[in-house]
């Protein structure tokens, strides 16, 4: 009987909270007359929200008519209304006339736009979500001026981003990524775009230089998500697709296979190599189809929940990324999840707390090039008649003449996969004593495991040249534990009220620890997947391991001023001591500098208000750093070895790098001039500006010369050299609305310079990419060198014109057809002397161009972005167009090679020896231009507002890298960098060949939000 009157009470209760509660209705519309959907509302000290549906209007209960309804919206100026004795409402909002009121975050702390003194780009988290990408760092091409972005394909791959050119040549060129404070490295593979709020890009090392010894390369800081006051929202957003892959070649067929080849032999003198091509009409392999999927699925889906009260607020996303390979098999697979919450204990303390577990596990096969390179006669299978019935499920398969390993073979086999795990934590806790003073210390740790399994069955497909006699397997397990402590004392006030300063001191100490094992075994009984473990192992077996630790204290400080918000001053000043150098050199200071004039505020300017909305000029000088070097490079190491003595072989030990006691920073000077402007209330605005950063006492890896008595393959860090990059950054934005249709338009474009101030002696040479490169004073670094091919011999008279003084040809293994290679010294001779200059592989400038629409519920976007001037080298050229191997080729070669006076002034002759080395010889016949303008990514989208039960629903139909233009002939010309581990990150730039290209994608969003 109790239980009833405790059910009366409590409808009794809930009834008089109900009538107790006002309801509140209206519209939201701008100046125009114009609805505005999606305009949130928050009644003031409560947990209520709501938001406007299509029409504009909205319904919200508040408590009482005391209650404050605060009406929010992108692009708008905030408005408070008071309910009084009123439930109807008309509500208009105003556009924001000055995007200066955006707050920015700079480094250890955030500011007003209009109080930024040095060279920053703000990109907000909605501009990066409408792509679906695996590193939301790809997300940035083409939206930030100065800042080059080349994907690089394949899943999981990290795309390349340089900010304002290079400033080193042998070592990493990736800027620092800051995630909620705290440095993360130089990847973000762990980010999923829809945990980001915000992302801004420091340019200069005005504004960098805060960051010291690791800032060379620029810093991007990345803010995440974090909860708002108001009702719990939940967010589900989700896009799937499909990745196109098609041949990027038209291959030659069976019969034309066999055309080609016995045309190459031909030319040389040699019969037939496949007599009767006509026999193998409609006998073609096709290998492509059998191993590369037409379409590789990508899934990117995030599931979100926010919300809060004054005291307490939260934000907790869990997201997935998966993007399958080409291959039946294999691709990247990763799930993250961030639990962010923050507390106010009191007017004076807060804290908060972050967790971000993450998992990701990646494999891919390298050989998509094998399906267009091996022979098109050869089966898939050996014929059943070469089958004895022993073989293994490895050795069934057929082996190809063209010495190219069966490739549907080759995925069968894969087994070497990768499974990462880490957990960061991020907490702060601050306190402000007195108004203005804020004490702030913050902490994260990162702990990591990493392990990376590979398995190769024994097989044998043929037993001279594509076999495995005996399995191996091999395992390395890396672990890591990172930790970051900085806090930081800020104090502001502002004087005479004219007079706002701000200074801000602090300390960072971060420590990196790592250790790896590894084993090695042979001879597993079986290839079973049960028994792939290294305890099966029964031969050979073998283990190491090496742990590593590296760490960093510095000391930081920032003042700013500004003078009635007309004179701005920033400078920083940061101390860095690293436990990579030795004492003399273990410290190093990195100061700035940066002032902002903003002329719109001057009284002679009043009169121009009314057209100019923003007009600011910018000057910044800074130093930063670069200590990328691997640690304890001033210890001497020995390496271990074999050596035949004898009939014995024997270990041996060697000096494989020596200590350098006098190492130290790369260090990087850098001055900046911007000019802001904007116009008509910002509908026109932008930056233009100009820098030059200079870098000094570069660190190489040097071999040690053979008179020094130490072996040739020794090695030493130093400190050799300087170079300068300079260029034009500039920015223009425009937006507008009418009626129901708004429209904007962004405009990137940056211009880079790059030249070798110096180098460690007058006239020394450095070469990169198997000396296809070089490095001298006065030139870009790692331009392409090699021989001029000057177009191919057409007749006898040519050749026999391309002679020296005395009548001796220059290349007397030469024919009519081969390629003509330029005496470029005019000595009489080819030799290497003769080789120069062919091409650059960095761009004169690039371009991004990003268009948005909107008409009532649909929304449009465009994103373009365009590279120009740079060359590339087309490593495929031998494999498509060179008869001395038994590849497949392009087809229709026989007639697109030289085979008649003017038939080809580009193509060679066919030719089984090459004796002329038109493809040995490295020359500009590789070299092509590299420009191109892609479409990065076209959306439309639909919007639901207040339907089905939720605030909003929006579907959405896009496509990414849908078209590109270009006239390179390579897979993509998307080329990035070298290879970093031979120290050709650099000096390898601009060689294309089989790289996993850019894929067009076509996806199917969806969003939920309620």
């Amino acid at each position: 009987m109790k239980f009833k009157y405790i059910w009366f009470f409590i409808a009794l209760m809930y009834t008089a909270v109900s009538f107790g509660q006002i309801k509140v209705t209206g519209t939201v519309k701008d100046k125009g007359a114009v609805p505005i959907p999606g305009v949130n509302l928050v009644v003031k000290g409560t947990a209520v929200t709501a938001a406007t549906d299509y029409d504009g209007n909205f319904v919200i209960n508040v408590p009482n008519k005391n209650a404050q309804i605060e009406f929010s919206f992108v692009g708008f100026t905030n408005k408070i209304i008071q309910v009084g004795d009123k439930t109807t409402f008309d509500v208009i909002l105003e556009e924001s006339s000055q995007a200066l009121d955006e707050i920015v975050v700079v480094g250890y702390a955030s500011v007003k736009k209009s109080d930024v003194t040095s060279s920053i780009s703000s990109v907000k988290g909605k501009e990066l979500q409408t792509m679906t990408v695996g590193n939301v760092a790809e997300s940035l091409q083409g939206k930030v001026s100065g800042v080059q972005v080349t994907g690089q394909g394949g899943p999981g791959a990290q795309p390349r981003v340089l900010i304002r050119g290079i400033s080193t040549v042998n070592l990493s060129t990736d800027p620092l990524y800051v995630v909620d404070g705290i440095p993360m490295g130089t990847s973000i593979n762990f980010l999923s775009n829809n945990e980001i709020e915000s992302m801004e890009v420091l340019k200069d090392a005005s504004a960098s230089a805060i960051y010291g010894s690791r800032a060379s390369n620029g810093v991007i800081l990345i803010t995440t998500k974090k909860g708002k006051v108001g009702k719990t929202r939940f967010n589900f957003d989700t896009s799937s697709g499909m990745q196109l892959m098609s041949n990027p070649y038209h291959m030659a067929d069976a019969e034309g296979y066999a055309t080609i080849l016995n045309k190459a032999y031909n030319n040389s003198g040699y019969s037939d190599y496949l007599p009767n091509p006509s026999q193998y009409r409609g006998k073609t392999t096709d290998w492509w189809n059998a191993g590369i999927k037409g379409g590789a699925p990508v899934t990117n889906a995030s599931l979100g929940v926010s919300g809060g009260s004054e005291k307490h607020t939260y934000a907790i996303s869990l997201n997935y990324y998966n993007a399958e390979s080409i291959y039946e098999v294999c691709g990247w697979e990763r799930i993250t999840m961030r639990i962010a919450n923050d507390f106010k204990f009191s007017d004076k303390f807060s804290a908060g707390i972050t967790l971000n577990p993450r998992y990701e596990t990646y494999g891919t096969p390298g050989n998509w090039a094998d399906f267009d390179k091996i022979d098109p006669i050869t089966p898939i299978y050996k014929p059943a008649d070469q089958l004895t019935g022993l073989e293994n499920e490895y050795s069934i398969f057929a082996r190809s003449p063209s010495y190219v390993w069966n490739p549907i073979a080759s995925v069968k086999r894969y087994d070497d996969f990768t499974d990462q795990y880490n957990l960061n934590t991020n907490g702060y806790l601050q306190y402000e004593p007195i108004k203005g003073l804020v004490i702030r210390t913050q902490g994260s740790i990162e702990v990591g495991d990493k392990v990376r399994s590979r398995f190769v069955p024994d097989f044998i497909i043929d037993a001279a040249h594509e076999k495995q006699e005996i399995n191996t397997i091999e395992r390395w397990n890396t672990t890591n534990v990172d930790w970051t402590w900085q806090n930081t004392i800020t104090y502001s006030k502002t004087f005479a009220e004219k007079h706002n300063a701000s200074l801000m001191v602090g300390n960072t100490m971060e420590e990196y620890n790592g250790s790896d094992l590894w084993g090695y075994g042979e001879g597993v009984p079986n290839n079973s997947d049960s028994m792939r473990e290294l305890n099966a192992a029964t031969k050979n077996r073998n283990s190491g391991g090496n742990s590593w630790s590296s760490s960093l204290m510095s000391y930081i400080s920032r003042f700013s001023y500004n003078y009635d918000g007309k004179y701005y001053f920033t400078g920083t000043f940061r101390r860095d001591g690293s436990s990579k150098f030795m004492t003399n050199n273990k410290w190093a200071n990195f100061p700035s500098a940066s002032v902002s004039w903003r002329i719109l505020n001057e009284g002679f300017m009043e009169s121009a208000k009314d057209v100019l909305s923003d007009l600011r000029f910018r000057a910044g000088w800074g130093k930063v750093g670069n200590q990328g070097l691997p640690t304890a490079v001033y210890q001497s190491n020995i390496g271990q070895g074999f050596y035949p003595i004898g009939d014995v072989i024997g270990d041996t030990s060697f000096p494989s790098s020596m200590a350098n006691k006098d190492i130290k920073w790369e260090t990087v000077e850098d001055i900046s001039f911007g000019l802001d402007f904007g116009l008509w209330k910002n509908k026109l605005s932008g930056s233009l500006e100009y820098y030059q950063k200079k870098t000094e006492d570069m660190l190489f890896l040097k071999q040690f010369p053979t008179y020094s008595g130490f072996p040739g393959y020794s090695t030493i860090w130093t400190n050799v050299g300087s170079m300068q990059s300079s260029g034009i950054d500039l920015l223009i934005s425009y937006k507008d609305k009418k009626g129901d249709f708004s429209y904007g338009a962004d405009v990137t474009f940056t211009t880079v310079n790059v030249e070798m101030l110096s180098l460690s002696a007058d006239g020394e040479k450095l070469y990169g990419a198997g000396n296809r490169t070089l490095t001298v004073k006065g030139e870009e670094p790692g331009y392409f060198y090699g021989y001029v091919a000057d177009g191919l011999f057409q007749n006898q008279t040519e050749l026999n014109s391309h002679t020296d003084e005395h009548g001796t040809k220059l290349q007397p293994y030469a024919q009519v057809g081969d390629v003509r290679f330029k005496d470029v010294n005019g000595d009489g001779k080819l030799d290497d002397k003769d080789r120069t200059k062919i091409g650059s592989p960095w761009a004169d400038y690039n371009i991004g161009l990003n268009l948005n629409f909107a008409y009532k519920q649909f929304d449009l976007v465009a994103n373009f972005y365009s590279s120009i001037g740079n060359d590339i080298v087309n490593q495929n050229i031998s494999d498509l167009y060179n008869g001395a191997s038994l590849t497949n080729k392009v087809s229709g070669l026989d007639q697109m090679a030289w085979h008649g006076e003017g038939t080809s002034n580009s193509i060679p002759r066919l030719s089984k020896d090459d004796n002329n080395e038109n493809f040995t010889k490295f020359s500009s016949l590789y070299v092509e231009d590299g420009s191109y303008v892609r479409m990065k990514n076209l959306q439309l989208g639909y919007s639901f507002y207040n339907k089905f039960g939720l605030d909003k629903l929006r579907i959405s139909l896009s496509g990414q890298n849908l078209w590109t233009w270009t006239n390179y002939t390579g897979v993509d010309p998307e080329v990035g960098g070298g290879d970093p581990n031979a120290g050709d990150r650099v000096k390898g730039s601009g060689f294309g060949g089989w790289n996993y290209p850019v894929q067009p994608t076509i996806l199917m969003g969806l969003n939920v939000a309620f």
